[in-house]
């Protein structure tokens, strides 16, 4: 459904047990450096195709940042954690936080331009199965844009999708190895950046970068 808009999904082999994954400068092994699992199943019958014990989907999201500045009703509120008054001693969104603060303070270049763009990540897992009896667990990466004001930041439609870690069992403590390409791919926006087109009254050009802290 995505790939036709230009935001489609990478499948990237995993080991079985979390290890690593078969990814850039690991593209091409065919058991893991740590465990020495193997990356493929064994083959059944004279099938010549390999079928991989377990598949990682990543969904990129520099695409879906810049679709949020292309349509006029999105892109207005991107600066609004930049102009909305703060009231004393209450808390409404994360620009309250002193996290915030700290970062803004940290990082002056970044938070000058109120339309740099500001994301929290979070993860759980869940039985796609909706039954009890069955162990397997997945765990959907979910991104959530800070920008925007709170009645729209927490809508389905604003929460992007970053990847699917596949079950049967939770990551653990090496839930960072899944996460690389994410962490990839943001480090290269706050490196680099990306360039972007706004949709207001005309048209200009106008960069952002991308805070995964």
């Amino acid at each position: 459904m995505m790939k036709p808009l230009d935001l489609g999904h990478q499948k990237i082999y995993i080991c079985p047990n979390f290890c690593m994954l078969y990814y850039l400068e690991n593209a091409e092994m065919t058991e893991c450096m740590t465990c020495g699992h193997s990356r493929y199943k064994p083959r059944t019958g004279r099938g010549k195709t390999l079928v991989a014990y377990k598949k990682l989907r990543y969904f990129p999201i520099t695409h879906r940042l810049q679709r949020l500045f292309m349509l006029p009703r999105t892109a207005e509120h991107m600066t609004w954690h930049q102009s909305h008054h703060v009231v004393d001693g209450v808390m409404v969104h994360p620009f309250n936080s002193e996290a915030w603060k700290h970062f803004n303070s940290v990082h002056p270049h970044f938070s000058a331009e109120s339309k740099n763009v500001r994301l929290g990540l979070c993860t759980d897992g869940f039985n796609p199965f909706r039954s009890f009896a069955a162990s397997y667990s997945c765990w959907p990466v979910i991104l959530t844009v800070y920008n925007l004001p709170p009645r729209m930041c927490m809508r389905p439609k604003f929460m992007f999708l970053s990847m699917v870690i596949p079950g049967l069992s939770s990551p653990g403590w090496n839930v960072d190895v899944c996460l690389r390409p994410l962490i990839d791919e943001l480090t290269q926006l706050w490196s680099s950046r990306a360039l972007t087109y706004e949709e207001t009254e005309f048209y200009y050009e106008s960069g952002f970068d991308v805070d995964y802290q």
